[in-house]
């Protein structure tokens, strides 16, 4: 254990302690105030206003220690009052000095201390205003905010204390020339120092008032002392009765008055002030005040500020179409919910708050738990993700739910979930697909039956055709075409979208599926001047596919590449097996030389119907459903697709599958 030193200018230090005549006083409410706010506000057992004397460190205010003292030698505070900063110990089991101290290692058990620096106006070194807690802690940097403005606060009330005092010992000598003193001391001061006085018969007078009074109400001491009610008059309307009831209270108690209100100056604006004073009997009955009184008009300003942005906080959560839940992250317990949450799940919010989140969720996603609780870890957000949300009747609903961790002013952790509804975009989507799956069922037949028609028409099943018949029905053959591909295509997403069609899964070689996708596509890539080249080394290797369904996802990955080929150009279909990772695996690529995939398209490239939005992209045509339906059909054969693209320099499109030994039904 290391005892605190001496500072430099302990002569000083001790007589500027001793000259505010404080030690072994009684204990005073405005003390007592400031040290529980520190033990609330730090969250700490233990508060303590701690000022070194001689051989000891005696407490003016103390929470959660029930010593009014002890030794100087064995003090934390001893060490702290030799800077202008707090003095922080996170553990002191951890720290040389106080490792083997009696109060680490016996009652109280101090583990966490943190001391700020109690210092007198002309800065000498008084003791300290410390938290203690009994288990080891970090001080964060709105804490040291927090003990910062309490120590100031302590710090204006020794000041005050200290001027109060010193006025009520020269009043009793000789008021006249006390007042005189004092207010070549008093008018120094920042804030505004007065003696307010209640007589028997009910009149009132300001025996005192120092400049800063007279700067806030434009009343010179000399008016202030003949009567009271100018500077009465000057309290705003709708504070007068809240001043005086407390003005009573104090006088029938005998109690600290302490109050905040608003006054009016003379060019009719408003200042918040905030007095302070303690009440003395005389023995002619009447009741002096002794206070001070601060301007706290900024202070307010930004409280009211900071509630005004609460509340439009308050009215957007209330508002948010989206369901939003604030909860404890630790415990899951529900803090607040807003009125989107409340009618997507058909609680009252007293029955909501009741939860733990996670009764939200449907038992499916627990599993998910592991996954979120990580990457809230390490991002701080989870999501979006679509869930399956429990309504109050146990229903399922789907929605999109993001959640976001954050910390309070107390460093608690918190989550916000934002859980969208889903359930009327399902719905129309449903419909969309239900409409669309009707109407390309009843399209087919006739369409069939037109395409062949047109077909026999065009060959000359009915007669030779003029030329520019023969040139319109010719037209006529291709459209009809285009659009039964477009109706199957729509067909094959829809089954693919609800998992009804079904695709028989084999044993094939790569080789020859390769060689017959480019064999069908090379009539296609002639008509656009695009050679097909396929490369020699395709891997001798087996997957498990439906042949059909891969040729037609090869198929519409050529048949894009050849599309977006510039004229004359060549698109390259190669195959490479990668066997030194644990799940071995073939990937199959298609490259062309285009203008690649546009930064803006990336994202929704696999969507139905999606095409980029340029005029060279609309030339080409398209159903804009091919790698929609490619994507659907290779995870159906326990795939992957995807791409590589450079602006300018042309894309890469690739399938992975797994390798038949390596694959798992």
């Amino acid at each position: 254990m290391k005892a605190p030193d001496l500072p430099e200018n302990e002569s000083a230090r001790q007589a500027a302690l001793d000259q505010l005549r404080i030690l072994d006083t009684p204990p005073e409410a405005r003390f007592d105030r400031l040290t529980r706010m520190a033990a609330r506000l730090l969250d700490a057992p233990i508060a303590l206003i701690s000022l070194i004397d001689h051989d000891r460190q005696w407490f003016k205010s103390s929470v959660g220690l029930d010593v009014s003292e002890t030794p100087r030698s064995l003090s934390f505070c001893g060490h702290a009052i030799f800077d202008k900063e707090p003095l922080v110990i996170e553990d002191a089991r951890l720290d040389e000095r106080f490792h083997d101290n009696p109060l680490v290692t016996g009652d109280p058990s101090i583990r966490f201390y943190a001391g700020m620096p109690l210092h007198t106006a002309d800065g000498h070194a008084l003791g300290t205003l410390c938290v203690i807690d009994r288990k080891p802690r970090t001080l964060g940097k709105e804490c040291r905010q927090y003990l910062r403005d309490l120590a100031d606060c302590i710090e204006e009330q020794i000041s005050a204390r200290k001027l109060a005092l010193h006025y009520r010992e020269q009043e009793l000598q000789n008021q006249n020339d006390s007042l005189v003193m004092l207010k070549q001391l008093v008018d120094l001061v920042p804030g505004g120092l007065y003696q307010f006085r209640r007589y028997p018969d009910e009149s009132m007078s300001f025996p005192f008032t120092s400049k800063g009074v007279e700067r806030w109400f434009g009343v010179t001491e000399e008016q202030a002392r003949e009567s009271a009610a100018e500077l009465f008059a000057m309290i705003h309307p709708e504070d007068t009765s809240a001043v005086m009831a407390s003005i009573e209270e104090s006088a029938r108690q005998l109690s600290t008055w302490s109050i905040q209100f608003r006054i009016c100056d003379k060019n009719g604006q408003v200042r918040w002030v905030e007095g302070n004073s303690t009440p003395q009997k005389l023995p002619d009955e009447s009741i002096i005040w002794h206070g001070y009184m601060e301007d706290i008009n900024d202070k307010m300003q930004a409280t009211v500020k900071l509630q005004e942005s609460e509340q439009q906080l308050r009215r957007l959560f209330e508002l948010a179409p989206s369901g939003i839940v604030l909860a404890d992250y630790r415990s899951g317990a529900i803090i607040d919910v807003n009125a989107s949450m409340l009618r997507s799940t058909g609680y009252r919010k007293e029955q909501f708050l009741e939860l733990d989140y996670r009764q939200l969720l449907a038992p499916s996603h627990l599993s998910l738990r592991a996954e979120i609780l990580k990457q809230l870890q390490e991002t701080g957000y989870f999501g979006p993700v679509e869930q399956e949300m429990i309504d109050s009747k146990g229903n399922f609903y789907p929605a999109i739910v993001h959640s976001m961790l954050i910390r309070d002013a107390v460093d608690r952790k918190l989550l916000w979930v934002l859980a969208e509804d889903i359930s009327e975009r399902k719905k129309i989507e449903r419909m969309k697909n239900q409409f669309v799956s009707t109407v390309s069922h009843e399209l087919r037949t006739p369409l069939t039956s037109i395409t062949g028609s047109i077909s026999l028409l065009a060959s000359g099943a009915a007669g030779v055709l003029p030329p520019k018949a023969h040139s319109m029905m010719a037209i006529a053959e291709r459209n009809t075409k285009h659009l039964a591909s477009l109706i199957n295509d729509l067909l094959d997403i829809e089954k693919l979208v609800e998992g009804k069609l079904s695709l028989e899964l084999r044993k094939q070689a790569l080789a020859p599926l390769l060689e017959q996708a480019v064999s069908l596509n090379e009539p296609y890539g002639a008509q656009r001047d695009v050679t097909l080249a396929l490369s020699p080394d395709t891997p001798r290797t087996d997957v498990v596919v439906d042949s059909q369904r891969l040729l037609q996802a090869l198929n519409n990955l050529i048949s894009n590449a050849i599309k977006f080929s510039p004229a004359p150009g060549q698109v390259e279909v190669s195959a490479q097996l990668h066997a030194d990772v644990e799940k071995p695996f073939v990937s199959i690529a298609v490259v062309d030389n285009g203008e690649g995939v546009p930064e803006a398209f990336r994202d929704q490239i696999f969507n139905r119907f999606a095409q980029a939005d340029s005029s060279d992209t609309r030339r080409q045509g398209g159903t804009g459903l091919g790698l929609a339906i490619t994507r659907e059909l290779v995870t159906a054969m326990h795939g992957e697709v995807g791409f590589d693209s450079v602006p300018g320099q042309g894309s890469t499109f690739w399938i992975r599958l797994p390798v038949a030994g390596n694959y798992t039904p």
